[in-house]
């Protein structure tokens, strides 16, 4: 079966969740994790996205964002290659530093990001690095908790518990230290039955097809994973080309098609010209 493509859109809310190459410990030392998050607040600053929360574990992180002008890949895109240079670089290595592409879960509303940051904020518990959500130094918790707002966007949260701050914050205190029993990193959609079902079925409804055309183009395994994951080499040029031209044939939007090879919609548009 074919890959999902990401459902990507102007105030789209998402769970990012992205792993180091074969499960590696790319995070592991606190050197690691504080290149990573300057570079997170440097692309925040420059991106335009809202950041509910993180946690950076040894080997993978996750995000709560929410993007506004710039589409998701386009941010990921930043905030993986510049982590992956500076990580091969301190190491003296090449190659992949992350493994395939990052997961992006769909939110449908705030609502659901209190329970989701719970999730992500109770991470070193699950992983029996720290008894208590609030020992761990790389998570978000601590603007929560500490009513520091700025880099993490804390007044959505903190108002649905209560318009008033002190009782936000102890509310906020109470409900992220109870444990969080369901798994939200291996659903594909967060939200009500009707929301799953809509963009559950879309997704893979349009990735199997699109999917089959870009195997039709003559691509080998390693040059699909490439174009998929956004490869610009030169070579794979043409077969974006070819992909492009019969999905739009086969009435998929340039906004699906652009998506699905990880391109901007203006590049999809210049492609199909």
């Amino acid at each position: 079966m074919g890959r999902r493509p990401r459902i990507e859109f102007e105030g789209a809310l998402y769970h990012v969740i992205q792993r180091g190459n074969n499960r590696e410990f790319v995070f592991d030392n606190d050197n690691e994790k504080n290149y990573f998050l300057r570079k997170l607040i440097y692309c925040k600053k420059h991106l335009d996205f809202r950041l509910y929360g993180y946690v950076i574990m040894g080997n993978h992180y996750h995000l709560i964002l929410q993007t506004l002008t710039n589409p998701l890949h386009k941010i990921m895109h930043h905030v993986n290659s510049s982590f992956a240079r500076h990580y091969n670089h301190c190491k003296e290595r090449t190659g992949h530093v992350f493994e395939g592409r990052y997961k992006a879960i769909l939110v449908q509303n705030e609502r659901y990001a209190v329970t989701l940051l719970r999730y992500v904020h109770q991470n070193p518990v699950r992983g029996e690095i720290c008894k208590n959500v609030w020992e761990y130094p790389w998570s978000s918790d601590v603007y929560y908790r500490k009513n520091q707002p700025g880099f993490i966007d804390i007044d959505l949260i903190l108002d649905i518990f209560s318009d008033n701050r002190k009782k936000a914050i102890a509310s906020y205190k109470a409900f992220v230290q109870k444990g969080e029993t369901h798994d939200y990193s291996s659903v594909s959609v967060v939200g009500d039955e009707d929301f799953i079902a809509e963009h559950s079925s879309k997704g893979d409804k349009a990735g199997e097809g699109l999917d089959e055309i870009l195997r039709g183009t003559g691509v080998s395994a390693k040059e699909f994973e490439l174009i998929k994951n956004g490869s610009r080499r030169r070579d794979l040029t043409a077969y974006k080309k070819v992909f492009a031209r019969e999905a739009h044939k086969q009435n998929y939007t340039k906004r699906q098609i652009a998506q699905h090879i990880s391109l901007s919609e203006s590049n999809m548009s210049k492609m199909l010209k």
